[in-house]
């Protein structure tokens, strides 16, 4: 059926060699029961499998609602590897109050996921951020379902603050839907942070910074977790990866922290330690990547950390000790 009004909504993907994995994705929007109209704003970096055949599929047998962005050259590698410009994409295409987020290997699993969300979001005008709880599902591993993001039992609004100072996944990204007016403030941001190593914390920070984020305590969504090809995938052994994700998230917080006018300072200088903390006890990083970052920022990490960095964590061989002790009594144990 073709459309005769602007879309309410905009659901933006993106997607890059997800051929496996996108039919379930684009089905999952399609299967939404809504009474208003919906677009789907699926931007392909360049796939080099049959990705982008798949989505031209689709376009073709629902024009009025899918709205493609095929790029001819990898955006994600000619940004230097910026993950956030393909969202950007999105956004400027979108025409929709609400834009509704998803990448292309995730998926929906309530068909009212969409009404459900615009609803509460229109009784709460002040909040332009919504979530909601999804599970996590290994990919090519024999991890279970886990359930990510479940914070209450009911509708309950949090605070940015409480936003900023989670530590892990606070809201899963094929959970949100942002009003409109939060993305200029958005775009304005990543415009100068234009290295950020990801994007949907800080795009869930500044989504909360007008009323809070609204929180739908159903499960609607499904994060594939350890998909061949992706970002986390490919990052978990490589130590060099590891260590420019690293120092580039804490470069990022002091970026938010400034555009935020630092009124969350003591949040993000307690969220950069934890980000040391890290850094220190990675058994796998190499340690000429951690003396750059520790070294850097040696005045602003906590006094434990600084006692543990110099007399145990800056040497690779008691570390290694250490590491095979821990080896020797799980092999004890099992």
């Amino acid at each position: 059926m073709g459309q005769t009004q602007e879309p309410l909504v905009s659901i933006c993907c993106i997607t890059y060699n997800h051929e496996d994995y996108i039919r379930d994705t684009i089905e999952s929007f399609l299967m939404q029961e809504t009474d208003f109209q919906f677009e789907i704003v699926i931007h392909d970096d360049a796939s080099t499998d049959r990705t982008a055949e798949i989505i031209r599929e689709y376009e073709k047998r629902y024009p009025d609602i899918i709205k493609p962005i095929y790029q001819t050259e990898n955006q994600y590698s000619r940004s230097g590897n910026s993950c956030i410009l393909p969202t950007i994409f999105t956004f400027k295409a979108a025409r929709g109050k609400y834009l509704a987020l998803c990448e292309g290997d995730d998926y929906w699993i309530d068909p009212l996921k969409l009404q459900k969300q615009i609803t509460e979001m229109a009784k709460h005008p002040e909040c332009y951020i919504s979530f909601h709880p999804a599970i996590m599902r290994w990919e090519g591993e024999n991890g279970e379902d886990e359930v990510l993001g479940l914070h209450s039992d009911k509708t309950t609004i949090f605070p940015i603050e409480e936003v900023i100072s989670w530590w892990g996944v606070f809201m899963p990204t094929a959970s949100i839907v942002i009003h409109r007016l939060a993305i200029p403030r958005i775009i304005s941001f990543f415009s100068i942070a234009r290295d950020a190593p990801v994007g949907d914390y800080y795009i869930q920070v500044l989504g909360a910074e007008n009323g809070g984020a609204l929180y739908l305590n159903d499960v609607m969504s499904v994060y594939r977790y350890m998909v061949p090809g992706s970002w986390t995938e490919d990052i978990k052994e490589d130590s060099s990866r590891q260590g420019s994700w690293l120092r580039l998230s804490i470069q990022t917080h002091d970026k938010l922290n400034a555009f935020t006018d630092h009124k969350y300072s003591e949040l993000f200088d307690t969220r950069k330690k934890r980000y040391y903390s890290h850094v220190i006890r990675l058994p796998f990083l190499d340690i000429t990547i951690k003396e750059n970052i520790i070294d850097a920022n040696f005045d602003n990490i906590d006094i434990r950390d600084r006692i543990l960095w110099d007399t145990v964590y800056k040497r690779p061989s008691i570390v290694n000790i250490l590491l095979g002790m821990r080896r020797f009594v799980a092999n004890r144990q099992s």
